[in-house]
């Protein structure tokens, strides 16, 4: 079964790039621009999966979690941002995100992390995610990792 897979992002070419990505490796891939857009396709479909920019036009990722806790949804949520804080680390995972990557993002890095997310799902691998000292992959540099916890 093919995994159904959501984009947000507010930047065309980001949904437009990831679509063609995920969509050429076999993923059901839908797009969205904005916050209530994707609410639209949230109520249209299910998702597996969800990558979900921090910083929209009308909302933030991090109100896309919020929505996936409140309609008690199986999808996991991956976070994205070009500009990450401590901040929105630390609210992405206190709502179950289950990654957090820093954009930009290659391909090969979001296939990796994509896949990885799915696998954990089906693995059961997830449940009870608890981040607390992990570092937060940057998936446009070779996987490389950065670490906003504090020693």
């Amino acid at each position: 079964m093919k995994a159904n897979i959501l984009i947000i992002d507010d930047e065309e070419s980001i949904r437009f790039s990831f679509h063609r990505f995920l969509a050429a490796v076999g993923y059901n891939v839908v797009t969205a621009g904005s916050y209530f857009e994707a609410l639209s396709k949230m109520d249209e479909m299910e998702f597996d999966l969800i990558l979900a920019d921090i910083i929209l036009d009308d909302g933030w990722g991090t109100d896309i979690l919020q929505e996936v806790i409140q309609r008690n949804l199986k999808t996991r949520v991956i976070i994205m941002t070009a500009y990450p804080t401590e901040k929105t680390v630390n609210a992405s995972f206190s709502m179950h995100a289950i990654d957090y990557l820093i954009k930009p993002l290659r391909q090969g890095g979001l296939l990796f992390f994509v896949s990885k997310a799915l696998r954990q799902m089906e693995s059961g691998e997830d449940e009870g995610f608890d981040p607390a000292g992990k570092a937060y992959p940057v998936a446009g540099n070779e996987y490389e990792h950065i670490n906003f916890t504090k020693n």
